[in-house]
């Protein structure tokens, strides 16, 4: 997929606030999500959803694309769970 997560992390570090790490984080993971989910507005949830996972597991996410589709795909079953019927 992308850089090695202790290259993202490494990256991570010099970004001065928590906010700042999360919004390079999401500029990684929007296009990656783009790509499986093709709506912008579950795109955008499904982003904000692993936005909310700890910043060395977002890491982990980017570096195998395995583990990447496998959390894309719990996001979209969690968002279609909500759905009303």
């Amino acid at each position: 997929m992308s850089s090695s997560a202790s290259d993202l992390l490494a990256h991570l570090a010099t970004l001065s606030t928590t906010e700042k790490q999360k919004e390079f984080l999401g500029d990684k993971l929007f296009p990656l999500v783009l790509q499986r989910v093709t709506d912008p507005d579950l795109t955008s949830k499904v982003t904000g959803m692993l936005l909310e996972l700890e910043n060395d597991e977002i890491c982990r996410l980017l570096e195998s694309e395995e583990a990447f589709n496998t959390k894309v795909n719990e996001g979209l079953t969690e968002i279609k769970s909500c759905e009303p019927q």
